[in-house]
């Protein structure tokens, strides 16, 4: 279980970032203009202008569109084309390609980095080839191992019930049989709304970044939440 300082910050920080949510249609999540940063928060009424070479995705409340410049764009475009596909919960991102990972909120042990880490989720590892069983050691912060094993044919594995996630913490997946090593670092969030801007705004803020990628992924295709 989380310690409850950590849940207290996770609470606060997604109360913050929720009530920007709620005024906001969409929001910057890819950029590399210096205008439109990444997490900057636009009404469906904002006129964007681009220069030569600007690029800039937008996540709305169903879909995500990239913008290339230079250029002028409504916010509109974006808010108004995804405004039908808003369905579903906030846990349960789902993306539509067999060999990604089913859910934002699934740890991706081929990647490392920042992992959000909702509080009402329970944590799963995903793992991209499911054939045969494997068995990986989580090590901890302090150089102790955790074994975790996958049946065979099976893609999710629940996070060991004896070893508790402490946010700002890095946890080291060594798999014995290759050798191969991968580093996650957890954030305790608290869910924000239930809505693809909030939850992009979570995961920027945070760094959660191989997150916010599936996310803009399952958006991109029409995906809502």
């Amino acid at each position: 279980m989380m310690r409850s300082k950590l849940m207290l910050w996770g609470t606060a920080a997604a109360l913050a970032l929720g009530s920007t949510a709620a005024t906001a249609s969409v929001v910057v999540v890819k950029s590399t203009s210096k205008a439109y940063p990444a997490g900057k928060t636009l009404s469906d009424s904002a006129k964007i202008t681009l220069q030569g070479g600007d690029v800039v995705t937008l996540l709305g409340p169903g879909s995500a569109k990239t913008l290339r410049g230079p250029g002028s764009f409504e916010a509109k475009q974006v808010a108004m084309s995804s405004a039908s596909s808003r369905r579903g919960r906030f846990g349960a991102l789902r993306a539509s390609e067999v060999a990604r990972n089913p859910s934002i909120w699934d740890i991706d042990v081929s990647q490392n980095g920042k992992i959000c880490v909702a509080s009402d989720n329970k944590v799963q590892l995903w793992r991209p080839m499911t054939e045969g069983a494997v068995t990986v050691n989580i090590r901890k912060p302090d150089g102790s191992v955790e074994p975790l094993t996958w049946a065979s044919g099976s893609a999710l594995a629940d996070w060991p019930t004896g070893l508790a996630i402490q946010s700002g913490e890095r946890y080291q997946v060594e798999w014995p049989a290759s050798g191969d090593k991968s580093t996650l670092e957890f954030v305790s969030v608290n869910a924000p709304a239930d809505d693809l801007v909030g939850t992009a705004q979570v995961l920027i803020a945070n760094g959660c970044n191989n997150q916010l990628d599936l996310l803009v992924a399952s958006a991109g295709k029409g995906k809502g939440l």
